[in-house]
């Protein structure tokens, strides 16, 4: 049984992973996810993930509420439904994966774990729930309901207190560190922020005892030639690809700073391709700043459109998460970091210092958000 608020064909980065997960796993699955067509577009070509090993798909017809008690309701009280019927069909699920981001989906396969605690129930976390990139408390409130008392109830026959915050973040985190039989995460960082807002030191060894530390899986060579993208690529320049949102003001704004920067002679070497999510924006920065002889932008990408681009590009560049002064370590390490690493092209990586990326066999390394750095990067790739 897989538990996945967000899973394909719904384009989120948290759905590619989970099916990476299964695709890795190996095995036949059922799959409850959540109907998102309210809020994330669909991309069939996400379907060669993993959808060979989908035996059973229930989209759950619950609120699409990130954080709200009332769409995880809904969603926990449709998928138990669901996943012990699928259950009482068979001779029964042996093991569980769950997922999240999205919180949901912890709370739901922690109710199932009690209805059938036999149940090997594996929870991964893809960042802190009850953190956000500044570090500060993600909250949403909890609703005093008959779920709530029954989830609290599980928790102390485990031998654990229930959250006293009222926040349903934090519920979803204590409920699978407590209930589920291992926990993985990403990076060494995000466990040890995860941990620090956890006050029962019992619970603190449960986590530890029972985890495991498992960067985003790569996918398979063929991956990358499954798609033809239609976006030129100047044959007389070195093409950077840049893929994800854009910030002018953050980790891109040094980029075209550095552009700006670096001699005419170098810069008509190199081509800055980027493709965001309102490439209007990126169009007007670059006009404002008289790049158009360098800067192209293009929309997202479909995902096997994505990484045959990967594959194409001369050189790609990631920017970590800004927590300096926020965060004791940078817990985040891009998704798409996996992505990357598989197309065999290199990478040029703006990073914090001691970061998950900073750790990374990165071609090409500047601090983020430092564009003079970044001048001296650009040269080395235009002159390569």
């Amino acid at each position: 049984m897989v538990v996945s608020y967000c899973f394909p064909p719904f384009v989120d980065t948290s759905a590619i992973v989970a099916a990476k997960r299964v695709r890795e796993m190996g095995r036949p699955v059922d799959v409850l996810q959540n109907r998102m067509s309210a809020e994330r577009r669909t991309d069939r070509g996400l379907a060669r993930i993993a959808d060979h090993l989908v035996v059973r798909r229930q989209q759950l017809p619950s609120p699409t509420l990130f954080s709200s008690w009332r769409g995880i309701t809904g969603f926990t009280r449709r998928g138990v439904q669901r996943a012990l019927e699928w259950d009482r069909e068979g001779e029964g699920y042996l093991r569980m994966y769950s997922r999240a981001h999205f919180s949901a989906s912890h709370v739901l396969a922690a109710r199932l774990a009690m209805l059938r605690p036999g149940v090997e129930w594996t929870a991964e976390f893809s960042d802190p729930l009850s953190r956000d990139v500044t570090g500060a408390v993600r909250h949403a409130p909890v609703r005093e309901d008959a779920l709530l008392d029954v989830l609290g109830e599980g928790m102390r026959s485990a031998g654990f207190a229930p959250p006293t915050s009222g926040n349903s973040f934090e519920w979803a985190e204590h409920l699978a560190f407590a209930l589920a039989g291992s926990l993985v995460f990403t990076n060494e960082h995000q466990r040890e922020l995860m941990l620090e807002r956890v006050d029962d030191p019992q619970l603190v060894d449960r986590v530890r005892e029972r985890s495991r530390v498992s960067p985003h899986p790569t996918l398979p060579e063929e991956f990358y030639s499954m798609a033809v993208p239609e976006h030129p690529l100047p044959g007389d320049r070195r093409n950077i690809g840049y893929f994800g949102n854009f910030y002018a003001t953050r980790g891109m704004g040094s980029v075209l700073a550095a552009l700006e920067a670096l001699p005419q002679r170098l810069r008509d070497e190199i081509c800055l391709h980027v493709f965001a999510g309102r490439p209007e924006q990126v169009e007007e920065e670059v006009r404002r700043r008289g790049l158009e002889d360098c800067v192209h932008s293009g929309p997202f990408l479909g995902y096997l459109e994505f990484l045959a681009m990967c594959r194409r590009m001369d050189v790609l560049l990631v920017s970590d998460a800004v927590t300096q002064g926020l965060l004791a370590t940078n817990p985040f390490l891009p998704s798409k970091w996996s992505d990357y690493r598989g197309s065999g092209t290199p990478v040029w990586g703006m990073v914090e210092p001691g970061s998950v990326l900073d750790a990374q066999p990165l071609d090409h390394r500047s601090p983020v958000d430092h564009a003079s750095a970044a001048v001296q990067v650009l040269a080395g790739i235009a002159r390569s």
